[in-house]
């Protein structure tokens, strides 16, 4: 009974400032336009609070339609727009824009290279685990003159790239460094607007790890937070992630892909072992053990 009574007067404390407003609306109406979405408030409920299982993969949650709901509250124009607004004051980005280069290396591509480099890395990811480093792009007719579509397939084309560069292994922990790394770059690098609308599904990609490992999977917190402190350190700390020219460094190990970059050092974080807890995925539990 005391915790309740102290909960109440802290309640009291903190809910000093609170203005109740009314509606007329006959349904659920908030400032946010997130908040507006049933499909969001559904999804985000799910992306963060759920368990995980084989059932149902952690990448799985992409099919649920976040993106579409996201899509459907931030309109592609609004964000257009805003990307037209920071070429007016970013040159730099203005001029990438321009040129509008699209890489067009295929899986086979990365067979030459030797293991430990940036090429052989993904190599081996293709052989083992049927990686498609396109990630299913059909580019035969892309046209990269409109801005944000052109972000949008660079970002995908690249992502894998990342993973190497600020050290998440390619495993579900392992996106904690490249998803928070890629938000801190952008809002390092661009407008907070227009970081914020690029960011916004990323970002919740990132938490749902974070919030399963501390709820769910309690072991695997430390590893997490360990993998986020990096990501948002080689994030902060590197030029813009979309200029890079992935192209350069296939031959190069990732610590001389990092120079040739101008980014800071960073490690391979090993955390297989807790990436199997957190996915409960029996087989690489197994393979953990060993």
């Amino acid at each position: 009974m005391k915790a309740e009574a102290d909960r109440k007067i802290l309640d009291s404390y903190l809910g000093a400032g609170v203005k109740r407003e009314t509606t007329d609306s006959s349904l659920l109406i908030s400032s946010s336009r997130y908040l507006n979405s049933p499909q969001i408030r559904d999804i985000i409920a799910t992306w963060l609070l759920r368990k995980n299982g084989p059932d149902f993969p952690v990448e799985a949650d992409h099919t649920l339609g976040l993106s579409t709901a996201m899509a459907q509250v931030n309109p592609a124009h609004e964000t257009a727009a805003l990307m037209e607004e920071e070429r007016k004051i970013n040159p730099a980005f203005d001029a990438w824009l321009k040129e509008g280069f699209i890489s067009t290396y295929t899986n086979d591509d990365f067979h030459k290279y030797a293991p430990g480099t940036v090429g052989g890395i993904i190599s081996k990811q293709i052989k083992e685990r049927g990686f498609d480093i396109q990630l299913g792009l059909d580019l035969n007719n892309f046209d990269p003159s409109n801005a944000y579509d052109y972000w949008r397939v660079r970002s995908r084309q690249t992502h894998d790239f990342e993973h190497i560069i600020t050290g998440g292994q390619f495993n579900s922990l392992g996106e904690i460094p490249v998803i928070f790394g890629r938000t801190v770059n952008e809002a390092t690098h661009l407008s907070p607007a227009l970081a914020s609308r690029l960011g916004a599904y990323t970002m919740f990609a990132g938490l749902r790890m974070i919030s399963r490992s501390l709820l769910h999977y309690p072991e695997t917190w430390p590893m997490a937070m360990r993998l986020l402190e990096q990501g948002i350190r080689v994030g902060r700390e590197s030029p813009p992630f979309w200029f890079f020219r992935w192209e350069e460094v296939f031959h190069l190990t990732p610590a001389e892909a990092r120079v040739h970059f101008g980014m800071p050092e960073a490690e391979e974080i090993e955390c297989f072992r807790e990436a199997s807890i957190f996915r409960e995925d029996p087989e690489m539990m197994a393979l953990a053990a060993e």
